[in-house]
């Protein structure tokens, strides 16, 4: 059964209400999704402030020193909203809501950066939490996203520690070191990529799994997430 079917169903027994502020009649309400939203335009890495022509997200100085040739999020993730409504989809079996919430990381995707044989490769989860929550976040979203994905090509090799309760970023850095492998290299080699995830804080996870990959000889790599903060 498609999640579209299964979304109508669950519309139709259940009340709808915003997941952010239980609002009735709509899972992500307007005032949520305004008050949640990132509203300046600063660099991912250093929060440094960026002209309003920048867009892929990265200063000049950081993006000398990373994986990543951009990022984009519509979210904050420092807001309590934010988190009831990514925790709804991801702990309370909500799957579903990868409809929704994968539209709002497609409007601030700047189809100018993205070159048309783009394809799109989820971040993998470890086979115990994947068993565990029995189904990738970050896959869903990417398969609603207007581009081919790559579901076969990053393999989580180890179980790391959740990034979101982790302080430093040192501690964040050091967890992800190794944990993920490049297989079927032939289908990356030379394109340019966009790694989806649901939430990136400093980045740490998105960076690790960008350099497995051109080490694997893809070519430039971005990344796109629904929250950062």
């Amino acid at each position: 059964m498609s999640y579209k079917v299964i979304h109508t169903i669950f519309d139709l027994i259940f009340p709808v209400r915003c997941f952010g502020c239980r609002e009735a009649g709509t899972h992500v309400c307007a005032a949520c999704a305004l008050n949640i939203r990132q509203k300046s335009q600063e660099c991912f890495f250093c929060a440094i402030k960026l002209e309003k022509l920048e867009t892929r997200n990265i200063c000049e100085r950081c993006l000398r020193q990373s994986p990543l040739a951009g990022i984009w999020w519509p979210w904050r993730y420092q807001n309590e909203k934010t988190k009831k409504i990514i925790a709804a989809y991801k702990y309370r079996n909500k799957e579903w809501l990868a409809l929704i919430l994968s539209t709002y990381i497609e409007n601030v995707l700047d189809m100018r950066v993205l070159q048309s044989d783009i394809v799109v490769i989820p971040v993998p989860l470890s086979d115990a939490r994947l068993k565990a929550r029995g189904f990738n976040q970050a896959l869903l979203l990417a398969k609603n996203l207007p581009f081919p994905v790559l579901n076969n090509v990053a393999v989580r090799t180890k179980d790391t520690p959740s990034q979101a309760r982790t302080h430093s970023r040192r501690e964040r850095i050091d967890h992800m070191r190794g944990a993920f492998s490049i297989k079927n290299k032939a289908k990356i080699a030379g394109r340019t990529i966009l790694l989806i995830d649901d939430v990136a804080t400093t980045g740490a996870t998105l960076c690790e799994l960008a350099s497995e990959l051109k080490k694997a000889g893809s070519g430039q790599i971005y990344a796109a997430v629904l929250a950062h903060g």
